[in-house]
């Protein structure tokens, strides 16, 4: 009889579960779609994109199904709208051993109310960056174990069709200058430079900007948009953007620079600390330091197609052998055996 594994529920991905190498890894995986089991729609627009789902009745439903079953060892989740900590605790009452791990996709400068309102239920935290600061606050805070896990992506999911593309330039995302002035906790060091990029962007280039409130640009936006269809849009444009709210922390690699990548279209981005250590500037991606800079190569990178279709190539490339589903886990699992050994024995 073989070693039993530890078993890990999981909100997202679901890819770990059904995959032939989430079968083979460490752990015994099972997924509960919170959002329910057909495409949803989020502020009117089609998802059925694991970080994007709102809970549903039957998502609680197979979800606390699911850990009295279960009781399983680990819980990793997502804080999906809707999501609070009544819904943790009916999940502690149901399975009272399972340790809480909470996947955060934002980075702050201080802690976020929806982080501490559920921090006594916190077992392990992870973050989409290697910043030290972003580890130091948690841990300070209580948090046991913090690591990084990256967003993921399955290309097998999402075929490129070859189309001719209708714009220049693609950015997804806010500026939340209004959101700041609403609420301290949106106050990001990179909002002013992302808006003075991205309008300077929309003043010289085609621009295909896609945003959740029309409001946050002085120009006109388009709908956001949400996975599967997220690729299909950015391959209408040449280039994809990206300016990181905190430009400061160390190998912040949010979905927009992941999943631009796995476009397979040319990823122009403001420069992040430690990124050479993943990839090389011109060859994988471009990368700037100053608006003025990111303007230039823009305008570099329109003129010269054999350059542009080389960078998206190897981009897409680095990004199938380095960021897909299949190496997030590798990646999680190596941080569960460091953070709790007893667990594999």
């Amino acid at each position: 009889m073989g070693k039993r594994k530890p078993v890990l529920l999981v909100l997202h991905p679901r890819h770990w579960a059904s995959s032939d190498y989430g079968r083979q890894s460490g752990l015994d995986i099972h997924h509960v779609s919170i959002g329910g089991l057909v495409p949803r729609k989020l502020n009117g627009t089609p998802t059925f994109d694991g970080y994007a789902e709102a809970i549903t009745p039957e998502g609680l439903r197979d979800l606390y199904t699911a850990a009295e079953k279960l009781h399983p060892d680990f819980f990793l989740f997502w804080l999906h709208a809707g999501f609070h900590a009544e819904h943790l605790h009916e999940v502690r009452e149901r399975a009272p051993g399972t340790k809480m791990l909470f996947w955060f996709g934002n980075h702050r400068t201080r802690l976020a109310g929806n982080v501490t309102k559920i921090a006594k239920y916190i077992s392990a935290l992870f973050v989409n960056s290697k910043e030290p600061s972003q580890f130091k606050l948690y841990r300070d805070f209580g948090v046991q174990h913090v690591g990084t896990l990256y967003d993921g992506f399955d290309p097998a999911e999402v075929p490129l069709t070859e189309v001719n593309p209708t714009h220049d330039c693609f950015f997804a995302g806010e500026s939340y200058l209004l959101a700041e002035k609403r609420n301290e906790v949106f106050k990001f060091p990179g909002t002013n430079l992302r808006r003075e990029f991205v309008i300077a962007v929309s003043k010289r280039f085609n621009l295909a900007c896609h945003a959740a409130r029309k409001e946050s640009w002085p120009f006109p936006t388009l709908k956001e948009v949400y996975h599967p269809h997220h690729t299909a849009a950015m391959r209408q444009a040449k280039i994809t953007l990206n300016v990181n709210h905190f430009p400061e922390f160390r190998q912040a690699y949010t979905r927009r620079t992941i999943r631009s990548l796995f476009a397979r279209r040319c990823h122009i981005t403001l420069y992040i600390p430690g990124m050479e250590e993943d990839f090389t500037n011109h060859e994988h991606l471009v990368w700037f330091h100053t608006v003025e800079e990111g303007l230039e190569l823009i305008q570099k990178y329109l003129k010269d197609d054999v350059a542009r279709e080389r960078i998206a190539q190897a981009g897409w490339k680095r990004a199938c052998e380095k960021f897909t589903f299949k190496e997030r886990l590798q990646d999680f699992e190596r941080d569960l055996r460091r953070f709790y050994p007893g667990a594999f024995k």
